[in-house]
């Protein structure tokens, strides 16, 4: 398995991935999945001028050929009520349902906090619903 940045040919993966990630959040009980196809288009088209930004990090996990894994996260700037400080925050980690339990997403996960030290980062979060209860273990 290789961990990679994704590029601009990445960005129709990404939207699938993103909208697995959100039809299991869903069935969690998460917000309801936006079905309107031109939206997701827009979306894509958002994600590949975000991956220019030097604040996100967009990784891929990688068997042979095939995309099995997804994160997606950003360094963001604490509030001006604290001293200048960044963390990092995790918005998505996906692995497919057929590669789970491989380690997958944590080999992710740690190669974004690796990642995000190298940004200056030195707290990350996350959100989990309450009733996803894979996620609850990974993290």
């Amino acid at each position: 398995m290789q961990i990679r940045k994704a590029n601009d040919r990445d960005c129709e993966s990404i939207v699938r991935f993103i909208q697995a990630t959100l039809r299991e959040m869903e069935s969690v009980g998460g917000h309801d999945v936006n079905s309107d196809e031109s939206f997701w288009r827009r979306y894509g088209e958002k994600l590949t001028k975000d991956s220019q930004k030097g604040d996100r990090l967009y990784l891929l996990a990688q068997t042979g050929s095939s995309v099995v894994g997804y994160l997606e996260g950003e360094t963001i700037n604490l509030q001006e009520l604290f001293a200048p400080k960044k963390y990092f925050h995790i918005s998505v980690v996906y692995v497919i349902p057929e590669s789970r339990q491989r380690g997958i997403a944590t080999s992710l996960v740690k190669e974004a906090l690796r990642w995000a030290s190298e940004q200056g980062c030195r707290e990350a979060n996350l959100h989990v619903l309450i009733n996803n209860e894979n996620a609850r273990r990974l993290y």
